[in-house]
């Protein structure tokens, strides 16, 4: 078997990044590439597809009157579908961590009228619209103050209007915890990458233990799913290359009916067209078909 040369990791980070480049993402400093991409993939689950949700408000719900324009405006673009970034935090496009969505899974959005003069964001507010998702359904939880990242309350509010978003996460194992974080210890422990479990009331008045609702962070403080997804996507390009490995015999094969000469080295690269990827040998340019 003559030598084979292929990177597909390399090839498939290569392309993640120019679709950081055409989104205008302010990349960090000094900042590694897979750690980059993590960032990237919980970048794209903030600003979501533009996906029509069902709504569904609690029954806590209270917006100021002064904020309701822009509640409708939010509720309207989530019902009926398009771009919700202008409401986002301004440090989407920094990357930079958010630390209740990484950790809980909710989203903030700000309120207010009109744009602002770069016509890329509505002006900021103080109080905030918190948001769960899932799937097709977004959960408005209530309106908060900025800095309320922390605050029980919200995955009690979660828990007491739609109790299939945390059961999942419930630890029936557990019955208590013996030493209860405050809000504000909770804030400290997030700003250094630990994920906190802690205690909700049930309908019956007794303590549940709750893991994050978000999956939590990593000592990265990155969103525990992200890195998932990342691990998840390089083990399966990793696969690819050992399948290529296992099946270059096949790959001589194929080359000899397509009267290919075929090479002393191969080359394969992992590449991408209009959405759609291939492995290309690049001696013979030889294609084949990924997804």
């Amino acid at each position: 078997m003559g030598e084979i040369q292929m990177d597909f990791v390399k090839d498939w980070q290569e392309e993640i990044l120019k679709d950081i480049k055409k989104e205008g993402i302010q990349i960090p400093n000094d900042i590694r590439t897979d750690s980059l991409i993590i960032k990237y993939f919980t970048y794209l689950r903030k600003k979501g597809t533009g996906q029509p949700y069902h709504i569904h408000k609690s029954k806590e719900f209270k917006c100021p009157s002064e904020l309701k324009y822009g509640l409708n405006q939010i509720i309207y673009i989530l019902e009926y579908g398009g771009d919700i970034s202008p409401y986002l935090s301004k440090q989407v496009d920094e990357l930079e961590n958010d630390g209740m969505f990484n950790d809980w899974g909710v989203l903030h959005f700000h309120l207010g009228k009109e744009m602002e003069k770069n016509n890329k964001y509505v002006k900021r507010t103080g109080p905030l619209l918190f948001v769960y998702f899932k799937e097709n359904n977004a959960y408005l939880i209530n309106i908060y103050k900025h800095g309320d990242w922390t605050k029980k309350e919200v995955l009690q509010i979660m828990y007491d209007n739609w109790p299939e978003l945390i059961e999942p996460f419930i630890m029936k194992e557990v019955q208590g915890l013996s030493t209860s974080f405050t809000e504000k210890e909770h804030q400290e422990l997030r700003k250094s990458g630990v994920a906190t479990i802690m205690e909700l009331k049930n309908r019956k008045g007794n303590n549940v233990v709750i893991m994050p609702p978000g999956l939590g962070i990593t000592t990265s403080r990155d969103a525990l799913i992200d890195v998932r997804n990342y691990d998840y996507e390089v083990d399966k390009i990793h696969s690819l290359e050992d399948l290529i490995k296992r099946e270059i015999s096949l790959i001589k094969d194929l080359m000899q009916k397509e009267s290919i000469e075929i090479p002393e080295k191969f080359i394969f690269c992992l590449a991408r067209n209009q959405g759609k990827w291939y492995i290309k040998e690049k001696n013979t340019n030889l294609i084949l078909e990924y997804y």
